[in-house]
C-alpha cells in the first residue's frame, strides 16, 4: 500500500490546456502527485491535459469529477518549487 502524499490547500489560479483549448480554473488543493480543480464541471474522468501555472507545467488525468470539482493525478510529480509556488498563494488569497 502506497502513503498518500501531504496535501495543502491553496486558491491557486491555473489555466487548462486540451490541444488549441484554454480553461480557467482553480487549484484548491495540491500535493506533489494531484490536484483538486474548482470551477470545470465539464471535466469528465479520463480527460487529459496540461495546466500551465506560475514558474511551469505539467499534464494530468482526471481520476474524478463531483459537480464543479475534479481531482487530477499529475504525470510527473511537481518539483519543490512548483508545489511551493502554488501553495504560497493561499497566504495572500
Amino acid at each position: 500500500m502506497s502513503v498518500r502524499a501531504p496535501r495543502f490547500s491553496t486558491n491557486y489560479p491555473v489555466v487548462l490546456r486540451q490541444g488549441p483549448e484554454m480553461y480557467s480554473s482553480t487549484i484548491c488543493n495540491i500535493s506533489v502527485g494531484g490536484a483538486c480543480l474548482l470551477g470545470n464541471p465539464w471535466l469528465q474522468k479520463g480527460d487529459r491535459m496540461m495546466i500551465d501555472y506560475a514558474v511551469g507545467q505539467t499534464r494530468a488525468t482526471v481520476v474524478w469529477q463531483v459537480g464543479q470539482m475534479a481531482g487530477v493525478k499529475f504525470d510527473d510529480q511537481l518539483s519543490t518549487t512548483g508545489l511551493n509556488c502554488i501553495r504560497a498563494l493561499k497566504e495572500t488569497a
